[in-house]
């Protein structure tokens, strides 16, 4: 009876144990996603487009982006990280650093040109389309 109870606990062990792996296993890599889908690579131009659709997150403000700049210094299919800079109906501009993930959505988080230190900005979209 003894060996038997060990025996069940022993098979319980490696099942949560497998149980573990398995879940760890289901977490992605974005860039590695991006490979195994074949996505194209990001361009400037695309992410440019989805920055135009922003409206500015600033507290008092609105309005629609009236020009947008990104550049990468990244050769990767995403192009992370991106340095987008935003021109909102109300001066300063906001400079953000942008992630672009495998579903080609964004996130970033700036600040206005010029200020040192503040309350980020965030802004988000989907989706960053073809070149």
């Amino acid at each position: 009876m003894r060996r038997s109870g060990l025996l069940v606990a022993l098979l319980l062990a490696v099942g949560l144990a497998g149980t573990a792996v398995a879940l760890r296993s289901r977490e992605g890599d974005t860039l590695l996603l991006a490979q195994q889908q074949g996505l194209s690579p990001v361009s400037a131009a695309a992410l440019r487009r989805l920055m135009l659709t922003t409206s500015d997150p600033r507290p008092g403000s609105g309005g629609r982006a009236h020009g947008a700049r990104c550049v990468s210094e990244s050769h990767t299919a995403l192009g992370n990280p991106w340095t987008c800079t935003v021109r909102y109906p109300r001066l300063p501009r906001i400079r953000y650093q942008t992630t672009v993930y495998a579903d080609r959505s964004i996130h970033g988080f700036g600040l206005p040109e010029g200020a040192l230190r503040g309350t980020a900005l965030s802004v988000r979209g989907c989706c960053v389309g073809s070149p």
